[in-house]
């Protein structure tokens, strides 16, 4: 992650997220090996994330890759992972789980894939008995950061001056702001 990223917590005591599939679509899991790998691979790459999955597969939780497929063709469209990562390289996130490797493909976006893939990880990690989950967002991938809110993230509030940074993100994205809502680890 960035040195703007900004990072998202799930509510304690919120309930999973339902996974809703939009029709035409099927939501699996992935080993991420073989034809997997390569299309996961590929999507990662095309969404700017270039360590592709080599990058966070040890630290998938078992039956914690998903990935959409299209009905119609059998081809891999999105992808999402959750991970065990305690501390992501920083303390304030202890023994906690997080979202990595969310993508849709760019002709499959809108229909509600992104949603789907977030709500099925998130769902893994807490019925994992996760009680810190988080997604680590780069403050310009605006879809992004609208996706994971709508999924039911909150804003974290690492350092003081996070919660003036999370109003000039909510004013971006033209969602209104509320300091309450914002959550610290």
């Amino acid at each position: 992650m960035s040195e703007d990223t900004r990072y998202l917590l799930w509510p304690d005591g919120l309930r999973p997220p339902d996974v809703d599939v939009p029709d035409g679509y099927a939501l699996r899991t992935s080993k991420l090996t073989g034809r997997d790998r390569e299309a996961v691979d590929a999507l990662l790459d095309g969404g700017g994330q270039r360590n592709g999955v080599e990058a966070f597969r040890d630290r998938v939780l078992p039956k914690g890759s998903f990935v959409a497929v299209e009905r119609a063709t059998n081809a891999v469209v999105g992808t999402c992972s959750a991970l065990h990562d305690p501390n992501a390289g920083d303390h304030r996130f202890p023994f906690g789980g997080a979202l990595a490797g969310l993508v849709v493909d760019p002709a499959h976006r809108r229909e509600g894939l992104g949603r789907a893939l977030a709500a099925a990880a998130t769902r893994r990690l807490l019925d994992a008995g996760y009680d810190s989950v988080r997604v680590g967002v780069d403050a310009d991938r605006k879809p992004a950061l609208v996706l994971a809110l709508n999924a039911g993230y909150a804003p974290c509030v690492l350092e003081d001056g996070d919660v003036g940074r999370w109003r000039d993100v909510f004013d971006r994205l033209g969602l209104p702001f509320d300091p309450d809502r914002c959550l610290r680890p």
